[in-house]
């Protein structure tokens, strides 16, 4: 099997609990987070700050099973009961009976096909562009029947039901989203989730309540106020005083601290994203004359001269690793523990690839966005010392957002990658780098892929058996660290601050999910 097992088990609706009798007791939880993201639009908002609250506001046609499997190894079926493979590019999808959305609207196959559709994701002038990348290949989504959906693919794609999995999957409904529009849906957005919103401010605070139609069984908790409290020594403060339920983003020197503070733990995971940096490798970037990092041999002489593993251990202990690229634990079969990187801490072989290379003593700007990946700034202050004594010159500069880490110059800029695929390499490793990928089309682009990566990585996604899609990634792996257009720094370690009695797990997920899977009230 290509992608991860999947079991076509059908979840037992737990409508015979009466919601009433299980509101009784059910608490309001107040979750202070550092920020919100501008919209709710399950997919314009892609964010671990948008994220937050989608998983409670809408549910996907096919779920990972991180209720039993912390790294949701397993699909399982959720909107959709059942997908099959009609030919090599046409799947069928079909839908549970009776699912309502939060005005009562019963979701059908055109809700579905609307979500997924040329119009909405992948056509030219899409309303949610950010969808495109997630609906790759698709050339048609159709409506077959009140609760069957057909979707057409221009490659023979086995994997395809793990993309159901991610944002390309919530389903939304058609005649309220038409009807009120893109920018106004993600300013009220509405689901067949367990939780429907009642207020947003992106500034401030969004507030969901419990939503007794729900088809997966009662809801756990009366009401979600995520509030937005962006210093932690005021979530911290509220956490102990009993304002908030729980609490974010704890740096990794605060942990110890909270973990001590009386009422209160901590639950830190270690998530599927990996902070990292990409070289800004364009020969044709205006704002960058003759620009270094051109030059191959300066970039692994930058990968060789660090020493990720100390620098990771100082700073996190054994809460995390550093990754081989795309050597994730996550992607099960192509997971291999024994596979080394191609350029390891080596300072002998960094001064030889210096030596090789062009590279004069120039100033290498590095973007940072304030705060935003814990212990990065820190991490950032070693590196650059550990280049200096090899004879390479980087600045670090420090900005408060996005926006202003994206505007040139730069040499290079700091980033996530996340791997949301159960089983299977296609998203970090060709969604993340290939020629759709904002690393090659968007205003802060920082590479052009090669011809051979563009080769390799047709081959990987055109692969029909496990075997051949296996050589295929490894091949585009050693393509990938041969360009060296970036460095993976750690996996993402997440840490919440949970009041005692809040009985909440939700998995090796940087979201938080409160549905009765994840929140049990007792």
């Amino acid at each position: 099997m290509i992608h991860a097992k999947i079991l076509n088990i059908t979840f037992a609706l737990a409508m015979a609990v009466p919601a009433a009798v299980f509101a009784q007791d059910r608490p309001e939880i107040t979750i202070a987070v550092d920020n919100l993201w501008e919209t709710m639009d399950p997919v314009i908002g892609i964010s671990t700050s948008g994220a937050r609250v989608h998983y409670n506001v809408f549910d996907t046609l096919i779920a990972r099973n991180r209720w039993e499997d912390p790294d949701g190894a397993t699909l399982v079926p959720q909107l959709a009961t059942k997908w099959e493979r009609k030919t090599p590019m046409i799947w069928e999808f079909t839908l549970r009976e009776g699912v309502k959305f939060h005005d009562g609207h019963v979701m059908d196959a055109e809700d579905v096909a609307f979500s997924m559709s040329e119009e909405r994701l992948w056509g030219d002038k899409p309303l949610a562009p950010r969808g495109k990348r997630y609906a790759a290949n698709i050339i048609r989504v159709e409506a077959t029947g009140p609760l069957t959906v057909e979707v057409e693919l221009d490659i023979a794609d086995p994997t395809f039901p793990n993309r159901l999995a991610t944002p390309l999957g919530f389903v939304l409904p058609e005649h309220y989203y038409t009807e009120v529009g893109t920018d106004a849906f993600g300013q009220m957005p509405m689901g067949t989730g367990p939780y429907k919103v009642v207020s947003f401010d992106p500034s401030t605070e969004l507030t969901a309540v419990a939503f007794d139609d729900y088809w997966n069984g009662p809801v756990p908790a009366e009401s979600l106020n995520f509030r937005i409290v962006p210093e932690f020594s005021t979530r911290f403060a509220g956490l102990v005083s009993g304002e908030f339920d729980i609490i974010v983003s704890i740096p990794a020197d605060q942990v110890e601290q909270v973990d001590n503070a009386e009422g209160v733990s901590v639950m830190s995971k270690g998530i599927e994203n990996y902070p990292m940096f990409a070289f800004n490798m364009l020969d044709d970037d205006e704002t960058i004359p003759n620009n270094p990092l051109t030059d191959p041999n300066l970039r692994k002489a930058m990968v060789s001269a660090i020493d990720r593993d100390a620098i990771v251990q100082a700073l996190w202990g054994d809460s995390t690793f550093v990754p081989t690229p795309f050597n994730f634990p996550e992607y099960g079969d192509y997971f291999d523990p024994d596979r080394k990187r191609a350029y390891p801490f080596d300072p002998e072989r960094a001064k030889e690839l210096l030596a090789a290379s062009d590279y004069d003593g120039e100033e290498l700007e590095w973007h940072i966005t304030r705060g935003f990946y814990p212990n990065y700034e820190i991490a950032a202050e070693f590196m650059i010392e550990q280049w200096r004594d090899v004879g390479i010159n980087v600045k670090m500069t420090i900005v408060d957002n996005f926006s202003l880490a994206y505007e040139r110059p730069f040499h290079m800029l700091n980033m996530s990658m996340s791997s949301d695929f159960s089983g299977d390499p296609w998203r970090p490793l060709w969604l993340d780098w290939g020629p759709n990928s904002s690393r090659v089309t968007a205003k802060h682009k920082t590479y052009v892929p090669t011809d051979k990566f563009l080769e390799l990585g047709d081959k990987f996604v055109k692969a029909q058996d496990f075997e051949s899609r296996k050589a295929a990634y490894l091949e585009l792996v050693a393509e990938w660290e041969d360009i060296t257009p970036g460095m993976y720094l750690w996996r993402n370690v997440v840490s919440y601050g949970v009041r005692d009695g809040l009985d909440w797990d939700p998995g090796n997920s940087a979201v938080t999910i409160f549905d009765n899977r994840f929140l049990k009230v007792q």
